[in-house]
């Protein structure tokens, strides 16, 4: 970061003298000690330079995340979207689908959750997949396998065992999890997990570090990232804009 400052710094210096310097005068071509020594005593005496220089920065460091964003989005629209093991919420036949990276101890997507349910109530043509990615502990691991496992394998009994899951306001463990798991008629599939669970979650991690994503909730609209617990008013905006792109097309 510092190199990248100083850089950026001796670019601004170096401008500014050229275009203050009369024409003969070539800053560019001068001693590379002369050069840092006046851009020394440049940024002593006008601390604005350094500044610019960090604007200029932070500037380039964001387009360059955008661009790897975007590529990433372009080479993993199948997996972010499309993978049939991932459990859903909402439209069966899509305008908008969005990409949710949860884990069952994530204090913040407990919060998230209502918001969600209440966007593809309100907007039917959205649906929500959910990404369970378990960094929150072993039982995070067990929940996340018990659950994809239901999905895959009954998958109409999903939502319910989601929903306990989610409402339980502690930490899950072992015990919780089997009692939600009778609760719902799922226990049988306790200590089963099936064959695709550990493919599906280990895909999911790959696309957290693909993007770049730190922590739940996690949400991906088509081309836009939201990390966070975020207000509905924001949700529903970035569906309202991701609907109208898509329909532009």
């Amino acid at each position: 970061m510092k190199t990248k400052l100083l850089t950026l710094s001796a670019a601004i210096l170096a401008t500014q003298m050229a275009w203050a310097a009369p024409v003969k005068t070539d800053v560019t071509a001068m001693p590379q000690a002369e050069f840092n020594q006046m851009l020394k005593e440049a940024l002593v005496n006008n601390p604005e330079i350094l500044k610019e220089a960090i604007i200029a920065l932070q500037a380039h460091e964001q387009n360059k995340v955008k661009e790897l964003q975007g590529k990433s989005l372009s080479d993993n629209q199948a997996a972010l979207f499309n993978n049939k093991m991932d459990p859903w919420m909402g439209a069966k036949n899509p305008e908008l689908t969005i990409a949710y990276f949860s884990d069952f101890n994530c204090s913040y997507c407990k919060k998230i959750e209502p918001l969600l349910e209440r966007l593809v109530e309100e907007y039917p043509e959205v649906r929500v997949v959910y990404k369970l990615v378990p960094i929150l502990g072993p039982s995070s691991k067990e929940a996340t396998e018990f659950a994809l496992t239901v999905w895959a394998n009954e998958p109409a009994k999903f939502a319910a065992l989601h929903e306990k899951l989610m409402s339980r306001p502690s930490r899950l463990d072992s015990s919780a999890i089997a009692k939600v798991s009778k609760i719902t008629d799922t226990d049988g599939w306790l200590d089963n997990t099936a064959d695709s669970v550990e493919k599906t979650i280990s895909g999911n991690m790959n696309l957290m570090r693909e993007f770049g994503l730190s922590g739940t909730p996690a949400l991906i609209f088509a081309d836009q990232i939201v990390g966070g617990l975020v207000p509905y008013e924001q949700l529903e905006q970035q569906v309202k804009s991701a609907l109208a792109a898509q329909r532009k097309k």
